[in-house]
């Protein structure tokens, strides 16, 4: 049985976010309450909820944030079952596109999404970056200023950066979310040099700056607002292999290494 998500689903939820195998804590109760629930489907049978799965409908887009399968319900085709029923459940809103972001080694979930005619668009390498490996970057660019993000501002950073449209806005409009972002105060029409979503655990996804200075300084405003108690963080850096190899040679630590795939809704399986 396919139903949505209830407040009392916190705690399976929170149990099999377990198995996404990130750095990242379950968000906490009340995140699940206010932001998560409702955007929520669980797959429920004898044995218990066998998965689930959180999207969100972003314009013509549908955007697959979380699919989890329990252990003991692999290999049972769940997981292609779920996918079927989001595809529907996006085309009924609109939808003429969809995505999500998946491991790299992920080799059944792959095999499943570009059987979906899924394609990789993006690619992304979580690092544990601590205080102390910043000093292997160049320089703080002294260009420009850390500005929180308003909703305003998600529509040039989307279009500067390459996200998927409406996803940062989506973003904005949580609490769970510090969005920030480096900006050129000079210039008549702002000019972005990088962002950040600086979310619990701690994690920065994504992360965007256009040269290793730019990072810097978006990096150091990061450990400068998590105060002296944070002793290292999580970076996902998307399609900046540059950046990747600075960090690994300063000793950060690969986490996570993930792929955004995107397809149309028209060519996938009904």
């Amino acid at each position: 049985m396919l139903r949505p998500g209830r407040l009392e689903d916190h705690a399976v939820f929170a149990r099999l976010f377990l198995e996404l195998g990130v750095d990242e804590p379950p968000p906490p109760e009340p995140v699940w309450a206010a932001e998560i629930a409702q955007l929520s489907l669980f797959a429920e049978g004898p044995q218990g909820v066998g998965a689930y799965a959180v999207t969100n409908v972003l314009g013509d887009f549908g955007f697959v944030r979380q699919l989890v399968v329990a252990p003991f319900a692999r290999g049972q085709g769940l997981g292609r079952r779920m996918m079927t029923h989001l595809a529907g459940h996006f085309r009924a809103q609109g939808c003429t596109r969809w995505g999500l972001n998946v491991k790299r080694d992920n080799t059944p979930a792959l095999e499943l999404y570009t059987s979906l005619e899924m394609r990789p668009a993006r690619e992304a390498t979580t690092l544990r970056v601590t205080r102390a490996q910043l000093a292997a970057l160049p320089s703080a660019s002294p260009e420009g200023a850390v500005v929180p993000v308003s909703l305003e501002d998600c529509g040039a950073l989307t279009e500067a950066f390459g996200m998927i449209p409406g996803k940062l806005a989506a973003s904005a409009a949580s609490a769970s979310h510090r969005l920030l972002g480096l900006v050129d105060p000079q210039a008549p029409a702002r000019r972005w040099w990088g962002m950040m979503d600086l979310r619990p655990g701690p994690v920065l996804f994504p992360f965007f700056a256009v040269s290793p200075g730019h990072a810097r300084t978006l990096l150091e405003e990061a450990f400068g607002r998590l105060g002296e108690g944070a002793s290292s963080l999580n970076v996902a850096v998307v399609d900046d292999a540059p950046l990747v190899h600075l960090l690994r040679e300063a000793g950060a630590q690969t986490r996570l290494e993930t792929l955004e795939l995107r397809g149309s809704l028209v060519d996938a399986a009904p």
